[in-house]
């Protein structure tokens, strides 16, 4: 893992909405569950750093409860997705080649005391960056090779 700086908040946040603006077509209505994940980080951490991580540690993030891609409630690392037949057909349906450059957004452990159950079912996340933001990326990403990614990290980095 490169780092590459401390960052406010504020300047992530501005960030996140120039990426999401055109990310997906879907800004913002569709912003409001990770913004809200990104507050309770930073509610949590009170810090964020940006780094690049290498394909292998992209491959060591933990994944979040996601019923689309098919990630067990207790989650799993990205290495473990891409090995299941739901994240399979997503692929081979063509869905991971549709995300521009963007950054991912992490935390060195789960949210405490959520809004979301999510991070409250997460098993064997000790020692793992855990995805906030950008789960489809993660996943479309290391299915691609992706060498580095651009990532937001909440707290202090396991590494």
């Amino acid at each position: 893992m490169k780092p590459l700086g401390p960052k406010s908040f504020s300047e992530l946040l501005r960030i996140f909405d120039e990426e999401n603006s055109f990310k997906d077509g879907r800004y913002p209505e569709k912003d409001t569950w990770p913004r809200d994940r990104l507050q309770e980080a930073n509610s949590q951490f009170g810090e964020w750093n940006e780094c690049e991580l290498s394909s292998t540690e992209l491959l060591e993030v933990k994944l979040i409860w996601n019923i689309e891609l098919g990630i067990p409630e207790e989650g799993l690392t990205v290495a473990e997705a891409l090995q299941l037949s739901s994240v399979r057909s997503w692929i081979a349906a063509g869905k991971n080649k549709i995300f521009p450059e963007s950054h991912i957004w992490l935390a060195s452990e789960p949210l405490k005391g959520s809004s979301t159950v999510e991070y409250g079912l997460l098993k064997n996340y000790e020692g793992r960056l855990i995805s906030l933001d950008g789960l489809h990326r993660l996943v479309a990403w290391a299915d691609l090779g992706k060498q580095t990614t651009l990532a937001f990290i909440a707290g202090k980095s396991p590494n």
